[in-house]
């Protein structure tokens, strides 16, 4: 297969530093993968190897698969002169090889994302117990406390992700929980977000090290610190990637960057790939779009990648509009750079391939005087497109998981078929319920009314002889009589084959009855037949558990249940949100996809759904609400990772010399902008923008459409598309 105009510089590469900023749509992993493959084929000396260096685990495989399969198109047969990894695996590969250097105990075990929620979870509750409840409080400003009696755990998982933020931050700047008291004295009496955490990030800490834990940040800072002191390691690991890609750069953080800059400084030859136009979680993670515009400014080569097959001209014209239309016109001047001037062109000069074509395209705006209203017109809407183009694709990007549950209603009402990619679908905590009512019946194995509850919560629905089990076990008032005494009476039974091994496996928990509870639970996730995913969230359980038994003494196995099935508890919804990841999710026609404009990255549909276009959810200027602000807290602190963050650069010793007020929502403005920019650039052949306005006489309540959605509907109107 040839190559575009806009690939063939890159193809060209043979050595130094280049840069490659890339439009959705423009084939990066394409280009990556037939670039390794040229190189492995003619400028690898023996035992060198190319390293890819990817953001996410799913898009590893893809890049394998890739490589693997243009490597086999070229009857090249050194299969291994290259290796793809995320940059946690490449840190931890390099710690692992000398962990003495960094003074860490060669037996330490990781800590998963979905596990730190756990630990810190547990230590914000020591924290509150002892003294977080009085200082949590005094930050509530009058709406806050009048309102903290009912939504205390909101706020509580609020400061969850908070302190996860400011404890990475913290991290990845090397300041560590033993000195920081005394680099805190230099705010003296003044208030400091960073000082009314440190408990928990000391206690966070001490907890890791006694259990032999280290987390991906401590794991990225670690590593960066072993090559920085060892000249052996890093000429060892700088002889072996001669080579290194980057992919997703736009998502790196400072350590992540600084890793491959010095892995890459023999050779001198880096490769990284990326779309700041594509940065979407800057302002909760410790990543930032400046590294890559940095590493472009000064990068020996530097081409774009202009060209998408993607979308129709119709939405690759929209999409560049909005583009023009922040450079040269909106109100904030500060946020005229929060797109890149990097306009999209259609593809051109390689045959057979084109992208769709206008005649089969359209695009529509349309404003509603409500949520529920934008809901109905969008499920109306996706009838009509399905009976006319029912062997086509739709997506339905909405700006929030709590919508996302009141749109699944109405689907399901409406009996639509979709799949739901949000972190909070019931089927990604269906797990945590499963273990829950087993436990439950654990408790009470003599309790048919919950062996009951636990069959019908275990059994998915879609399963064609549920209801012929359910009744059958109707048949008896003591689940012991169908566990033990008519088992193998019952065994033969060709209608209850899911029944008997669910059963199999329950004698086997009896045996092992004895153990711990977060024990049991291991053992439970290890003996039924669990995807990957399920397992690492019972992992988490058991975790949570274990630290639930250190705390309190004297709690029991219907104690633990409760809290499993307590559907207040948001702390598995936050630890959901990091274990499922869409590994290899491809849309259908069968199926409406459902997701967050943030999960959608990545995906492409033939027609997209853009929901919820309201000023609260994409602000354009500094008077608008901002999701990072929380309401509930006093004004001046009303954004306390910002405030942390620029703490944290004040305890290094530098200068800030702008409000972290005023920066952080510029940057939240900046981002919600390109949050668009990645929704809009999702569909291939249709884009519906729908937003919603609501006259309320509470103010907070009052929304309008957002500036952006305005701007677009106008200029879809004047192309009477």
């Amino acid at each position: 297969m040839g190559f575009r105009v806009d690939q063939k510089p890159v193809m060209e590469y043979s050595e130094g530093i280049m840069a490659v900023p890339a439009v959705p749509g423009a084939g990066k992993t394409f280009i990556v993968a037939n670039l390794a493959a040229k190189i492995i084929k003619e400028k690898l000396k023996k035992r060198e190897k190319v390293l890819i260096v990817t953001y996410m685990n799913s898009a590893v495989n893809n890049f394998k698969n890739r490589i693997k399969c243009v490597l086999e198109e070229q009857d090249i047969k050194d299969i291994n002169s290259y290796e793809v990894m995320t940059i946690h695996s490449l840190a931890l590969r390099i710690l692992k090889d000398r962990p003495d250097v960094v003074n860490v105990n060669e037996n330490f075990k990781i800590l998963d994302e979905a596990q730190k929620s756990v630990y810190l979870n547990e230590c914000i509750k020591s924290w509150r117990k002892f003294k977080g409840e009085r200082i949590f409080k005094n930050v509530l400003n009058e709406n806050g406390l009048k309102s903290y009696n009912n939504k205390q755990e909101r706020y509580w998982n609020n400061f969850l992700t908070i302190v996860t933020a400011l404890i990475s931050e913290l991290k990845l700047n090397d300041i560590q929980a033993e000195n920081l008291d005394n680099k805190l004295k230099i705010f003296n009496n003044k208030f400091s977000v960073i000082r009314d955490i440190s408990d928990i990030y000391k206690n966070y800490t001490k907890r890791l090290k006694l259990d032999g834990y280290l987390d991906y940040d401590d794991i990225l800072i670690l590593a960066y610190k072993a090559l920085k002191r060892d000249k052996k390691l890093r000429e060892k690991f700088q002889k072996k990637y001669t080579y290194i890609f980057e992919d997703e750069c736009q998502d790196s953080n400072i350590v992540q960057y600084k890793i491959l800059t010095m892995l890459s400084e023999k050779s001198g030859n880096l490769v990284r790939v990326g779309d700041i136009n594509q940065s979407i979680m800057a302002t909760f993670t410790p990543s930032d779009p400046k590294f890559f515009k940095e590493f472009c400014s000064k990068a020996d080569k530097k081409y774009t990648m202009y060209m998408a097959g993607r979308s129709s001209k119709k939405i690759i014209d929209l999409a560049n509009y909005l583009v023009e239309f922040i450079i040269n016109n909106h109100y904030q001047k500060q946020c005229r750079e929060a797109l890149q001037n990097q306009k999209i062109q259609e593809v051109k000069g390689i045959e057979g391939l084109k992208n769709p074509s206008n005649d089969e395209s359209n695009l529509y705006a349309f404003l509603l005087p409500s949520w529920d209203k934008e809901i109905e017109k969008v499920i109306e809407s996706i009838k009509i497109f399905k009976k006319k183009h029912p062997n086509e694709t739709i997506g339905v990007l909405i700006t929030s998981n709590y919508k996302i549950n009141k749109f699944v209603e109405k689907l399901d009402k409406e009996n639509i078929d979709y799949d739901n990619l949000s972190s909070i679908s019931k089927d990604k905590v269906k797990i945590v319920n499963i273990i829950g009512y087993l436990l439950k019946f654990l408790a009470e194995p003599d309790s048919s009314i919950k062996f009951k509850i636990f069959l019908d919560v275990f059994i998915d629905d879609k399963y064609d002889k549920k209801d012929l089990i359910l009744q059958f076990i109707d048949n008896y008032k003591n689940p012991y009589d169908i566990i033990y005494r008519d088992f193998e009476k019952i065994k033969s039974n060709n209608n209850i084959v899911l029944l008997i091994k669910i059963i199999e496996n329950i004698r086997k928990i009896f045996e092992y009855y004895y153990i711990s509870i977060d024990n049991l639970i291991i053992f439970i996730g290890s003996i039924f037949d669990f995807n990957i995913q399920d397992k690492a969230l019972i992992q988490a359980v058991a975790l949570y558990v274990k630290n639930i038994l250190r705390e309190e003494k004297n709690v029991v196995l219907n104690d633990i249940a409760d809290r499993l099935i307590d559907k207040n508890n948001p702390i598995f919804v936050h630890i959901g949100e990091i274990i499922y990841e869409m590994e290899g999710y491809e849309p259908s026609p069968e199926k409406v996809t459902i997701a967050t404009y943030h999960k959608a990255k990545g995906l492409e549909w033939d027609c997209v759904f853009l929901m919820d276009n309201t000023e609260y959810n994409f602000p354009y200027t500094l008077k608008d609400k901002i999701q990072s602000d929380y309401w509930y807290i006093k004004e001046e602190i009303k954004n306390p990772v910002a405030l942390g963050k620029a703490e944290i650069e004040k305890l290094k010793g530098n200068i800030v010399s702008v409000n972290p007020l005023i920066k952080s929502r510029i940057d939240v403005i900046n981002e919600k902008v390109r949050l668009l920019y990645v929704g809009i650039t999702r569909a291939k052949k249709y884009l519906i923008l729908t937003a919603n306005f609501n006259k309320n006489s509470n103010s907070f309540k009052t929304q309008s459409c957002s500036r952006y959605f305005q701007v677009l509907k106008n200029f879809i109107n004047s192309k009477e598309v």
